[in-house]
């Protein structure tokens, strides 16, 4: 475990260690995903200490976890939900059929695998019982299956067009692919509606809705689900029956699950400054985004350490691309032109050492990295603003920008585009809503011209949410589809990322959206706390407290 964070560090110490990447490992026995290169994920990285903690002797079992989410937990149906206030509690107690390390490989999970790039197998592991004590089969598997093609448009996409479907062959699920399929693996294995195994009887239950039922949240994840006390928390409780993998070496959500804290609890806490007070007085023993105004404080507390993790989340506004004035690419290009992205992380994250400026939609750190902005990121000319706005169609009508301020980074990011904006006369309305509001808000085009967005690291370009057609925002555009579809009929990682370039460089000549840059964030725990999640995504199996 890291040491513990005695005094806050330089800017330009903490700059350098939050551009450190988390190592990636190659499964020794199992084929790699795919043939490119994949995401890889930073490691939870933080400042050198001014003095060593004392060595631990190892992990132990025992002790209760108290975790915090942003908001109550609403559906913890891993298979449906894409929501990271659910995802978090409900992966603990539901797994997909692969794992993903923290540099995309794919590794057994459930499922061990063979896959040659025409033929997948998957069989399910020795060993993997559901929390009702009944041993996982093939047909559960298969039940999965059906109900995640029938539910999840990437698995359809990548799998369901591209092949005959599952098939039961003896002890074993049979794919034959019928054209390539580059993303097959990870579309099965990703934290976000990935292949979650459910017993088949749940899956015939819930066939095109969420398990509602709570009794009928049967997982094969080292926790089970206990209770759930609405905007309150999640309990779980680690399930004696579980049986870690065997895959050694690996990182991430592919290392072997230990479940080493009895119990975890993830309170919901809306406010920001509570979540991470709380950990200074013991309520939480982690707490996620600590606001920069605090940094100091907790730095100096011998009872807490800070961390420094890249969760993968860029800053955004998304425009409403379907209706209303921001159809107009010249208006979207005006507001973009008027920009300032370091003022607009400074809002986002209140400290320079807590973001980087990002042009792209893939991380810094990804192989999909590409700096192509059409030179129009962070290239503020009022001029050219004005030239664009001009040009459009724009009459002064007053622009909704729906957003909350449940998050710093929505709000007073959305604060900000507004200032910048009316510089050249754009007039915006900054509307704030709770979260669940501006979810609903964002899916109705007659409800906003931009919204607040947090766009999450994904393995793949094409796995980015907005290049669903029907995602909020509602981007529809014949080169976008003509680009994605040379990316998912090639495995070649060349033909792949020009076609990427490509689409980037589609991206900033329509400006659908506009990406600020990639968020840095601290993290504060309890300073006998040890081993929290290493990727994008949270996670706490492997977690461990010291003995009392």
């Amino acid at each position: 475990m890291k040491s513990r964070v005695i005094a806050l560090l330089l800017v330009a110490a903490l700059c350098l260690t939050a551009l450190l990447n988390g190592c990636t490992s190659k499964p020794a026995t199992t084929e790699p995903a795919t043939t490119e290169p994949a995401t890889t994920e930073p490691a939870t990285t933080e400042p050198a200490a001014t003095e060593p903690e004392p060595e631990n002797e190892g992990p132990v079992y025992g002790g209760v976890l108290k975790v915090t989410i942003n908001t109550d937990a609403t559906s913890l149906d891993a298979m449906m939900t894409s929501s990271a206030d659910n995802q978090v509690p409900a992966t603990h107690i539901f797994e997909t059929a692969l794992f993903p390390d923290a540099g995309g490989q794919i590794w057994p999970g459930v499922c061990d695998y063979t896959f040659d790039g025409e033929v997948l197998t998957l069989t399910v592991r020795d060993g993997v019982t559901f929390h009702n004590g009944d041993p996982v089969t093939i047909d559960d598997v298969y039940a999965s299956s059906q109900r995640w093609l029938a539910n999840v448009k990437a698995a359809q996409k990548q799998i369901g067009d591209k092949s005959d479907g599952f098939t039961v062959d003896g002890d074993s699920i049979v794919v034959h692919f019928n054209q390539p399929a580059p993303l097959a693996l990870q579309t099965l294995a990703q934290y976000d509606q990935g292949l979650y195994i459910m017993p088949k009887a749940i899956c015939e239950k819930y066939p095109d809705s969420d398990i509602n039922v709570e009794s009928d949240l049967i997982g094969t994840g080292p926790y089970k689900f206990v209770e759930h006390k609405a905007d309150q928390y999640v309990r779980v409780a680690r399930y004696d029956g579980y049986v870690p993998t065997a895959n050694e070496g690996a990182t991430g959500f592919a290392k072997p699950k230990m479940a080493y804290c009895d119990e975890i609890y993830f309170y919901s806490v809306n406010d920001k400054t509570t979540r991470i007070t709380g950990v200074q007085t013991g309520a939480y023993d982690i707490g996620v985004g600590v606001p920069s105004n605090m940094l100091a404080e907790m730095g100096s507390d011998p009872n807490l350490r800070l961390e420094f993790s890249d969760l993968g989340i860029m800053a955004c506004a998304i425009f409403n691309n379907e209706k209303g004035p921001c159809t107009d690419k010249n208006l979207r290009n005006a507001i973009l032109a008027c920009l300032d992205m370091d003022e607009m992380m400074l809002a986002a994250q209140g400290d320079a050492s807590l973001y980087r400026l990002n042009p792209s939609y893939m991380m810094t750190s990804s192989a999909w990295f590409t700096d192509e902005s059409l030179g129009k990121y962070n290239n503020r000319n009022l001029d050219k603003a004005k030239e664009y706005l001009a040009a459009s169609s724009y009459k002064g009508e007053t622009l909704r920008f729906v957003t909350t301020n449940a998050y710093d980074y929505f709000y007073n990011t959305a604060l900000r585009v507004a200032q910048f904006a009316g510089e050249i006369g754009i007039t915006i309305d900054v509307q704030s809503y709770d979260n669940a509001t501006l979810k609903e808000y964002r899916s109705n085009p007659d409800m906003f011209d931009i919204f607040s967005g947090g766009l999450t690291a994904k393995a793949d370009p094409t796995q980015i949410a907005f290049m669903d057609d029907s995602w909020a925002g509602f981007w529809k555009n014949e080169k976008k589809t003509e680009l994605l579809d040379t990316m998912s009929s090639t495995t070649d990682f060349d033909t792949r990322y020009a076609a990427w370039v490509d689409l980037q460089k589609l991206i900033y000549e329509e400006v659908p959206n506009i990406t600020f840059g990639e968020r840095i964030n601290p993290i504060v725990c309890r300073a006998n706390v040890h081993d929290i999640f290493e990727t994008t995504n949270k996670y706490y199996w492997n977690t461990w407290k010291d003995a009392e």
